[in-house]
């Protein structure tokens, strides 16, 4: 039975009825994060009355975002007042507490089936012991239809974060894999990557929009003032975004210009200092959702980085940014700037999309730089891929309507 439903940001979609679904991951959906307003987007049209939401207990969703019931979990963290650099004294009392926060998780959303008669459930693979708490319900409740989505290389996350990535652990998503009915990754490399290691069929959900939403920038014009990053600078993407600032700086110094480097969202904190010493750099912090869009229509260039570094190399290689259909549907310029391996990158080489570097070179950096002063890129040529990129793979319609069958 299909319905139509309007969501904020979206025309009315038909979808097809979904039963009563559990989402279980760390952020809810709905949350100011890539992984909250993925979520959000794929469960367009999806009824409140049919979702709940299970996540850490400290974290919430924005209030005009919020979709569906909210179900806190525990939230065990180390205390604020223990330095990063005591950390692994704290580690297992950590451990510890993750452990019964599993247990009484898996107990709480087991009611929570039982009662409101539950069909559906999504595991999201992030914290080690919320999916473990999502595989013990599937256990312990089998007829339930499993839903798998990774938006993270699993492994990838711990190497990233220097965290142990265990035989148990390996079994873990294994196991959650192998009692999933569905499978998502996040992109086409995930998914090709994911069947031959796995061997079980992957479809391939991510953000998008609505491809009415589409824009044509402004003509360029030479007094280019502002390069814009919307999103997050971490361990994901770091080393790049700082070889671009200080490429940025050479710039200025060049030309005796102005030009600025505005980063829109978080910033961790031990990457906080050398970016802030930059002086191009201006870290404003994230912004509301409508904040972002207006500020990427009226940006220069706007620049989609993933890390270099050995140690995010599977992220960068199977994870797409979230904001990449926002940045392709404002028409302006987008520098990918990112390995040629990733999927960041192979998007743009399949609708060649440029400029585009595969490189942390200062050389190579300070030559895009020229070529860009001098307005060397066809904004037109541009468009007009970048459209196809989003008709063909970032249409929130489809996406949607394709994620949402999965549920019974």
């Amino acid at each position: 039975m299909g319905f139509s439903h309007v969501s904020a940001g979206f025309p009315a979609i038909n979808v097809i009825m979904s039963s009563r679904t559990l989402v279980i991951a760390d952020y809810p959906v709905g949350y100011a994060s890539g992984f909250g307003e993925t979520l959000l987007n794929l469960f367009s049209g999806f009824p409140d009355d049919d979702l709940w939401t299970a996540h850490l207990g400290h974290l919430s969703a924005e209030e005009l975002k919020k979709k569906g019931q909210s179900v806190k979990l525990p939230s065990p963290r180390r205390p604020g007042f223990i330095p990063n650099r005591l950390s692994l004294t704290y580690y297992p009392v950590l451990k510890s507490q993750q452990f019964w926060a599993a247990k009484k998780s898996m107990q709480l959303l087991l009611r929570i089936v039982k009662q409101h008669s539950i069909r559906n459930l999504l595991a999201i693979p992030v914290t080690p012991w919320i999916l473990s708490a999502a595989v013990n319900l599937h256990k312990n409740c089998p007829n339930l239809n499993l839903v798998l989505f990774v938006m993270d290389d699993w492994q990838g996350h711990h190497e990233s974060h220097h965290l142990p990535y265990s035989l148990r652990r390996r079994r873990l998503l294994r196991t959650a894999i192998n009692r999933a009915h569905a499978r998502f990754a996040v992109s086409k490399e995930m998914a090709a990557h994911y069947e031959d290691v796995y061997g079980k069929r992957w479809q391939v959900a991510h953000n998008g929009i609505s491809v009415d939403e589409i824009q044509k920038s402004a003509p360029a014009t030479t007094d280019k003032k502002q390069v814009l990053l919307a999103g997050d600078v971490n361990e994901f993407r770091f080393d790049a975004v700082m070889s671009f600032a200080e490429a940025i700086q050479r710039y200025n110094t060049r030309r005796g210009g102005a030009l600025d480097f505005v980063v829109l969202g978080e910033v961790a904190q031990k990457h906080r200092g050398p970016l802030a010493a930059v002086p191009c750099v201006n870290l404003l912090g994230r912004q509301t959702h409508l904040d972002c869009l207006n500020a990427m229509k009226s940006a220069d260039l706007l620049y989609l980085p993933l890390a270099f570094c050995k140690t995010s190399s599977r992220i960068s290689r199977y994870s797409l940014p979230t904001k990449l259909p926002e940045y392709l549907a404002t028409g302006n310029t987008v520098l990918f700037h990112a390995p040629s391996e990733s999927a960041l990158f192979q998007v743009a080489e399949r609708y060649d999309l440029k400029p585009r570097l595969s490189t942390i070179d200062p050389t190579a950096l300070d030559t895009f730089l020229e070529k860009w002063h001098r307005d060397e890129y066809d904004v037109d040529d541009y468009f007009s891929k970048a459209k196809a990129a989003l008709v063909q793979e970032f249409d929130i319609k489809s996406l949607s309507q394709s994620f949402q069958q999965a549920f019974v």
